[in-house]
């Protein structure tokens, strides 16, 4: 905990769930929480077994959200994304 990570991450999730709760960057807020979801079920699958509802459910409505949202998350998934023309 003197490290300051885990601080880190808690204001990484706040600031990821606020886009999200007010409705602008939605896409930038599930960006942030992507990562800690699957931390969470890393942890929970390969550390401490069983207690990973909570992390399931996240994920549930994170990929509700990435295939509600998928037009924001096109040019991710391109395998040759034209160059932009903007700098």
């Amino acid at each position: 905990m003197s490290s300051k990570y885990m601080t880190f991450v808690a204001v990484l999730m706040v600031i990821g769930s606020l886009l999200l709760l007010v409705g602008k960057y939605v896409p930038l807020g599930l960006t942030l929480l992507g990562p800690i979801i699957v931390n969470i079920l890393l942890f929970h699958f390969t550390l401490m077994h069983g207690g990973a509802a909570g992390g399931l459910i996240a994920a549930v409505f994170e990929i509700f959200l990435i295939v509600a949202y998928r037009r924001s998350f096109r040019g991710i998934f391109d395998a040759d994304p034209p160059p932009s023309t903007t700098i």
